[in-house]
């Protein structure tokens, strides 16, 4: 005998908790755009995987430890991205724009860029350097 599946369980947001009842995991498309919230045993969220408004994903990852690194991965109106940022300004990204340049960009604890590779659709290559130590 073949069993018919359960219907699908229709709502706008779910709270997966445990054992405790802490919320750990949220399905949500609440506000409009669908995400998945992944919340640490602080109740802080630490990884985020959305789609905004005009269904570009990214994927956000926090760091349990305070003053650490995050991370992201995101599609944007300008093109593709992966970056890392530091409490205080730091900060470092890999990307490919829709024009098809690609580079490296890194930026130090001010917040002031301080060197980049980047590589033209052309393959020109540009290596730039603000005088950093």
């Amino acid at each position: 005998m073949q069993q018919t599946p359960p219907p699908p369980v229709i709502a706008s947001e779910v709270r997966i908790v445990d054992p405790a009842g802490t919320p750990r995991i949220v399905l949500s498309a609440a506000n409009g755009a669908p995400s998945i919230v992944l919340i640490g045993r602080d109740a802080k969220p630490l990884a985020t995987v959305a789609l905004d408004k005009d269904d570009r994903p990214s994927i956000q990852l926090a760091n349990p430890v305070p003053g650490a690194p995050s991370a992201s991965l995101e599609i944007d109106d300008k093109g593709a991205h992966v970056k890392f940022d530091r409490a205080g300004g730091a900060s470092s990204y890999l990307f490919l724009n829709n024009a098809g340049t690609s580079g490296v960009v890194l930026i130090d604890a001010k917040g002031v860029r301080r060197a980049s590779v980047l590589v033209a659709p052309s393959g020109k290559v540009s290596v730039e350097g603000t005088g950093g130590h």
